[in-house]
C-alpha cells in the first residue's frame, strides 16, 4: 500500500509492504497541486510527449522514486491517494533512466478512496458471470448528443457474455429508474455505456446521463448509495466518472465512491473524456481479462499494456484515464 498526506508546509506518504512501514517527506500540497494540473493537462490536450514533460518527470521525483526501491517488478500496490492526487494517474508517470517508460509497464496498481474504505470488510459477489449492462440511452429528450459508439459497446459485451444470459437495458428504456428496477443487488458485473458528469461542488449530485423518463433521465450518485449491491465489479465506460472532489478521511466522492459505498468490490471509472474509438478496444481486451478470471486491476493492467505497446496509442491520453478503485475485500 502506498497512502499519500498531503498538507500546506510539507506532505507525506507511507509505504507499506509485508514487511516494512516506511514514511517519506513530500512537497507541500500546494507545489503538488501546480505539478499535477500542468501534468494532466499535457496528457490530456497537449501534442507534446507526456514522457518530456518536465513536471511528469517532477511528480516521478518527487512522489514515486522515493519509495519505488521498495517496491518490486510487477508488484500489486494499492494507492490511496489525497487531494490532488485523486486526479492523477500514478500509471502514467514517467519512469526516469536507461529506458523510460510508464510506470504502469512496472506495476499492477489499484486505487482505494480512503484508508477507511480500504480496510473496511468487503461483500462476496453474487451468480459468478451474471452481467446488468446499461447503455445506449436515447438521448433525443435529454438535449445529449448520442455516444457513437455506445451501442456497438453494448452489442459486443452482449456477445462476449452469451453464455451467462446477460441482462441488458438499451434505448428508452435505460432510464434512471431501469437500474432500481433491475435489482442489481443480483448481478456480479454491471456496466454502464452511457455520458457521465461530475459535479465538483455537489459530488453526490454526479450523475451517469441515461433515458428521459418523466422528469428524470439522470442517475445520480446520492441515488446509488442507496441501492445495496454486491457486485465483484461495476465497470462506467463513460467520461469522467471517477469523481468529482476529494474530503480529507472519505476521499474521492462521486460515482466510484457511491458504487463502492453501495458495496461493489471494485469498480472501473474514467477521470477524463476518451473517444469511443479508444474505448472499445481498450474494454474489450479488459473484459477479456474478467471472462478469463483475472481480477479486475489485472484485467485492466492488461488491456492497457496491449495499448502501450501497439504503438499508436502509447500515450497516457488514450489508456491512462481508467482506473480500478477497491473497496474493503476486494481481490485487486
Amino acid at each position: 500500500m502506498l497512502a499519500y498526506w498531503l498538507a500546506p508546509k510539507r506532505s507525506f506518504a507511507w509505504i507499506i509492504t509485508p514487511t516494512i512501514v516506511r514514511r517519506v517527506d513530500l512537497p507541500p500540497a500546494a507545489e503538488i497541486e501546480t505539478l499535477v494540473t500542468a501534468y494532466r493537462g499535457v496528457v490530456e490536450h497537449s501534442v507534446a510527449d507526456p514522457m518530456e514533460e518536465p513536471a511528469g518527470r517532477a511528480l516521478w521525483e518527487k512522489l514515486v522514486a522515493p519509495v519505488a526501491r521498495e517496491i518490486p517488478p510487477q508488484a500489486r500496490v494499492v494507492v490511496v491517494p489525497d487531494g490532488p492526487l485523486h486526479r492523477l494517474n500514478l500509471e502514467t508517470l514517467p519512469v526516469l533512466g536507461a529506458t523510460p517508460h510508464y510506470w504502469v509497464e512496472d506495476v499492477e496498481l489499484a486505487v482505494a478512496p480512503s484508508v477507511a474504505m480500504a480496510m473496511s470488510a468487503g461483500a462476496g459477489g453474487h451468480a459468478p458471470g451474471s452481467l446488468l449492462l446499461i447503455g445506449a440511452p436515447d438521448y433525443k429528450s435529454a438535449g445529449y448528443q448520442p455516444l457513437p459508439g455506445a451501442a456497438a459497446e453494448v452489442e459486443e459485451l452482449r456477445k462476449r457474455f452469451s453464455s451467462a444470459s446477460p441482462d441488458v437495458i438499451t434505448g428508452k428504456d435505460a432510464s434512471p429508474a431501469s437500474y432500481r428496477a433491475a435489482d442489481p443487488a443480483r448481478y456480479s458485473l454491471i456496466h454502464f455505456a452511457a455520458h457521465a458528469e461530475a459535479n465538483s461542488e455537489k459530488p453526490l449530485e454526479s450523475a451517469v446521463v441515461l433515458s428521459r423518463a418523466g422528469d428524470s433521465f439522470k442517475l445520480y450518485a446520492r441515488d446509488v448509495i442507496d441501492v445495496p449491491i454486491h457486485a465483484d465489479l461495476v465497470t462506467l465506460s463513460g467520461c469522467r466518472s471517477a469523481g468529482a472532489r476529494a474530503y480529507a478521511g472519505e476521499g474521492l466522492m462521486g460515482f466510484a465512491w457511491a458504487f463502492l459505498r453501495a458495496g461493489a468490490r471494485a469498480v472501473v471509472a474514467g477521470l477524463w473524456d476518451v473517444s469511443d474509438g479508444v474505448t472499445a478496444p481498450l474494454m474489450a481486451h479488459f473484459y477479456d481479462g474478467v471472462l478469463a478470471k483475472r481480477p479486475p486491476a489485472a484485467a485492466l493492467r492488461d488491456a492497457k499494456l496491449h495499448l502501450v505497446r501497439e504503438g499508436r496509442y502509447r500515450r497516457p491520453f488514450y489508456w491512462g484515464a481508467f482506473q480500478t478503485y477497491i473497496g474493503g475485500g476486494a481481490a485487486h
